[in-house]
């Protein structure tokens, strides 16, 4: 069962039509969301949200319960603002296991994102991703970033290596 922390309905969606179980929820003063194999959500929840402190605490109890973390960050004016190497710290400090992100925004940080995140994925702009530096294009005009990142998770937490989570992560957003 993936936990879904804001507003990713199309996550939630995605996940489903894979046979996956996802559920939207909101963050806890007691902790994570027993059962739950994956945390998804939005860094900025985690990193300005005015409830940042129960996202936070959310986040850790999952982490503690056993969880997988699945962040996305990819507004990179965003980054821009706030500063690409103290948003780099404050989610390297969070340590995601999965870190979901655009080219541009993954350059803002300025920093390996392997040094943020366990698993990083970072969207290719003609659409597909690359793991690890292991580009997976598409050929498909059309590309879904929820449905992207909602088969690499269902892949990655089924066993699936990182880039084997991409391909069938890519095959999927492409359709």
């Amino acid at each position: 069962m993936f936990a879904v922390l804001g507003e990713e309905a199309a996550f939630c969606d995605w996940v489903r039509r894979l046979g996956g179980e996802a559920t939207r929820a909101a963050p806890t003063r007691r902790g994570g969301w027993a059962g739950a194999d994956l945390l998804y959500l939005d860094a900025t929840l985690l990193l300005e949200s005015p409830r940042r402190e129960a996202f936070s605490t959310t986040v850790q109890a999952s982490r503690r319960d056993g969880a997988l973390i699945a962040l996305v960050l990819d507004d990179s004016a965003w980054i821009r603002r706030r500063g690409g190497p103290q948003t780099a710290y404050e989610l390297a400090a969070i340590r995601p296991d999965i870190l979901f992100t655009s080219g541009p925004a993954a350059a803002e940080l300025g920093v390996p994102l392997e040094g943020i995140a366990g698993v990083p994925v970072v969207e290719l702009e003609g659409g597909g991703c690359s793991v690890f530096g292991r580009r997976l294009p598409t050929s498909s005009t059309a590309h879904d970033f929820g449905a992207l990142a909602a088969a690499f998770c269902v892949a990655f937490v089924d066993g699936a290596t990182p880039v084997e989570a991409a391909g069938r992560a890519v095959l999927v957003a492409a359709q």
